[in-house]
Order: structure tokens, then sequence, then C-alpha cells
């Protein structure tokens, strides 16, 4: 594969969605692989760096933008912090970066939580323990932490 269709290739994934730069960079790699067992080639080491390297310098990758819009729709989903912090590590973003995304927001989670719960479960209180365990089983699942659950129950 030439650096031009690599490069190619990632501006139309970008242009698809937006990718954090190690999630993008898996990608392409395996993009080559499969190109050069099909094609037989072999492709230059140097073109996935220099390929990476034009994309930031255009600012088509920007890893810190990508993670507020994941953050966003992770939000729109009603996750907690917790959740939200999960998704984003496994794409691949820095911590730093999340973790500020998380400190800048205004969210006010225990009221996300409360919403939540009320709109799966009702505005009642759990009639007995099984209840009440089920709820804080779902609520830990969407990234709720056990300070906001038990300012709950």
């Amino acid at each position: 594969m030439t650096y031009e269709e690599l490069y190619q290739y990632a501006v139309f994934m970008l242009s698809r969605r937006d990718y954090g730069a190690t999630e993008l960079k898996r990608r392409l790699e395996r993009k080559i692989r499969e190109t050069d067992r099909a094609k037989e080639t072999v492709t230059d080491e140097e073109c996935l760096p220099q390929v990476m390297e034009r994309l930031l310098e255009s600012q088509y990758l920007d890893d810190s933008r990508t993670v507020y819009t994941f953050f966003r729709s992770y939000l729109n989903k009603s996750y907690g912090p917790l959740r939200i912090r999960q998704e984003l590590r496994v794409k691949g973003f820095p911590s730093e970066i999340i973790e500020r995304v998380l400190e800048e927001t205004d969210t006010d989670w225990y009221e996300l939580c409360k919403e939540l719960k009320e709109r799966k479960f009702g505005t009642n209180k759990p009639k007995d323990f099984k209840e009440k365990s089920k709820q804080i089983r779902y609520l830990q699942y969407r990234g709720f932490t056990s300070e906001y659950m038990s300012a709950l129950f």
C-alpha cells in the first residue's frame, strides 16, 4: 500500500466518523495487513507514522475534540462517570484528556442517576432487598458510584 493510498483511506475513515489516534492507527494497521496479504506486497514501515503525523498537522485527527464528542454521546445515553471513563479508555484515549473532560463538565451526576432510576423503576422506593439489589446493579452497570446510589435509597 502506498503512502497516498493509506492517507486517502484514513481521510475516508475520518469523513465517516471521528476516531481517536490510537483507534485509527489500529484500523490502518489492519488495513495494511489485509491489503499486503491480498496483493502480496510489502508496505513501507514509515508510511503509517507519516500518515498519522500529516493527519494531526492538518487537524483531521484531534483526540481532545473526539473525546468531547464521545463524552457528549455517552452522557446522552445516561451513562455515569465510571462507565464513560471505561468506554473512552477502551477506545484508547489518553487518561489525561479523559480526566480533563470529566473535571470540566458541569453535569449533576446525582440528578442524572436519579432521573435514570425513576425512568427505569419509577419513583417508589424498592419493596424489598431483592428489588433494591436489582436497581443498584443496574445503576452500577450504567456507571454510577455507590455515593450517588446511597443518596437515592
